[in-house]
């Protein structure tokens, strides 16, 4: 549902290409997105939660691409993203038909007990940090390359420390749920069945190799089926430069998780003593969910009963008032028809003494026309 965002906006790149204002709101959106929601899964402890703030950030990655102008790059990092990122999700829930629980502090050490499981998310977390050569590699630094060409290195820098990020929570998710101490959910665990671990084991290899049809330099690569204008030229080399960073950003977060959470040279608990009330924030996902459930409530609600006593009293009792006045004056009309010829004699005779009372009232002169001096 949420990637129905970046197919709108890749389908209507005709129009949103021909205003470069529209482009930046759309790369700085992306960038924000990426980096928000990167920031979020951090901290968290639920494995979907945790996948689904990971979705949110790439999904920002991807239309940070589309906004710089890299259509075919955002595009290919949707397409690899796909297997790799399903990948992750199947294998969450084939961990928590194990386990019987979201919360990755409560398994721990199920790499022996379910060994599919264990590896092919490894190689998804591999991929997705973008390792190489797997799939995540080629198209994260596609959409890199195009923020270092379009000369806007904020945006640059944004998705340079997203990937960072997105390796060592990814990590972060894969070392305490494979790697950790064994956690009193796990002592049960056991592989799950054929029907969960045989899809496992074909997105892996999707995950591997999905990315080599994008590979910088061939004659013949995705950018020659989806692109916006005229598709690019062959044989463009590869960009060392975006290369060596996105690697050593990538190892740097593998790195970080490694040492916090499997050596533990550094006390994950010390960290967020440390990081004091950024760790709530973020723990708390910038309290968005609190935000948002006051506003229903003190903006929102308030704003639709108040809508809704004016569209009650005011239209409503505007249109029913009208309404009410009609029928009232008709049925009082409808009484003076009673059919009797000597009924409407009497009102004739009376309307008019009562029309030349009037006139003698207001115009004196009206008496002469009855004989009067």
């Amino acid at each position: 549902m949420v990637a129905a965002g970046v197919f709108m906006i890749a389908r209507l790149y005709a129009i949103f290409s021909m205003s470069p204002t529209a482009m930046h709101v759309i790369a700085y959106i992306g960038g924000f997105t990426s980096i928000f929601a990167a920031s979020i899964a951090l901290v968290q402890k639920d494995i979907k939660r945790i996948l689904a703030y990971s979705t949110l950030s790439q999904l920002g990655y991807m239309i940070l691409a589309l906004g710089a102008g890299g259509y075919t790059a955002g595009m290919f990092h949707l397409t690899t993203h796909a297997f790799f990122k399903a990948l992750l999700f199947l294998g969450a829930g084939s961990v928590i038909h194990a386990v019987h629980t979201n919360d990755i502090w409560q398994t721990g050490g199920l790499h022996k007990k379910m060994p599919i499981t264990s590896i092919t998310m490894l190689i998804a977390t591999l991929a997705i940090a973008g390792i190489f050569p797997l799939a995540g590699f080629w198209s994260k630094d596609e959409i890199l390359v195009t923020l270092k060409e379009s000369g806007n290195m904020l945006l640059y820098y944004t998705a340079v420390i997203t990937a960072f990020m997105t390796a060592f929570y990814m990590f972060r998710l894969y070392i305490v749920t494979f790697m950790g101490t064994q956690g009193h959910h796990s002592e049960h665990a056991h592989e799950s069945p054929l029907t969960m671990t045989i899809p496992l084991m074909i997105l892996a290899v999707f995950a591997v190799f999905a990315g080599l049809v994008g590979i910088p330099g061939q004659e013949i690569n995705i950018s020659k089926f989806i692109f916006f204008g005229e598709a690019a030229k062959g044989g463009e080399a590869m960009d060392m430069g975006v290369v060596f960073t996105s690697t050593i950003v990538a190892l740097s977060g593998i790195a970080l998780a490694f040492i916090v959470y499997f050596f533990k040279l550094i006390k994950a608990e010390s960290l967020k003593k440390v990081s004091g009330p950024i760790y709530v924030l973020l723990e708390n996902k910038y309290y968005i969910d609190e935000i948002y459930i006051f506003f229903i409530k003190n903006v929102f609600f308030v704003v639709t009963e108040t809508v809704k006593w004016f569209d009650r009293n005011v239209v409503d009792g505007a249109v029913n008032g009208v309404a009410f006045l009609t029928r009232w004056g008709g049925d009082k009309l409808r009484r003076t028809t009673t059919g009797s010829v000597q009924t409407y004699a009497l009102v004739i005779f009376s309307g008019m003494i009562v029309a030349i009372i009037a006139f003698a009232i207001y115009n004196p002169e009206v008496l002469k026309l009855l004989g009067r001096p």
